[in-house]
């Protein structure tokens, strides 16, 4: 029963128009064999934005993971001043999720949404190790320590 409502909700995506963003990069995400269009996000401070072209009125967002393997997940998020936050403890780098923006029943806009995962650069630590650091220090020459007996 769960997926015939998923399919009668994604299917009305049809006919929802693509919706107006104002963030993020072109991208295609490869779905059920197809590849689709769509906008991938990059992260920032605990999640990702999507930024959406003035909208009439209050409205919410509905999501949908579509990556492949993945639960068929639902959530509903408010959409703030035209923006859509995605919190990282919820949603997953590397996932694609199917936003449907609607304000009561009715479908404003749908696209297609790829998380991108934090970059390694950020993640990296840079060590330096001196001179200093090196036991004995460099002008004694490598240091020759004694193995234990058994």
């Amino acid at each position: 029963m769960m997926g015939l409502a998923l399919v009668a909700i994604l299917g009305g995506t049809a006919t929802a128009s693509p919706l107006k963003i104002r963030n993020g990069s072109t991208v295609r995400v490869a779905l059920a064999g197809k590849r689709e269009a769509g906008i991938g996000l990059r992260p920032h401070a605990g999640g990702w934005q999507l930024e959406l072209a003035p909208l009439p009125g209050a409205a919410v967002a509905d999501l949908f993971d579509v990556t492949e393997g993945a639960s068929a997940a639902k959530w509903t998020v408010q959409v703030d001043d035209g923006v859509v936050f995605l919190d990282q403890e919820t949603f997953i780098a590397g996932h694609a999720y199917r936003v449907i923006v609607r304000r009561g029943p009715e479908a404003l806009g749908t696209t297609l949404v790829y998380l991108y995962p934090p970059s390694m650069a950020a993640r990296q630590h840079r060590v330096t190790f001196d001179d200093a650091d090196a036991v004995g220090g460099a002008s004694d020459g490598p240091v020759i320590a004694k193995k234990p007996t058994l």
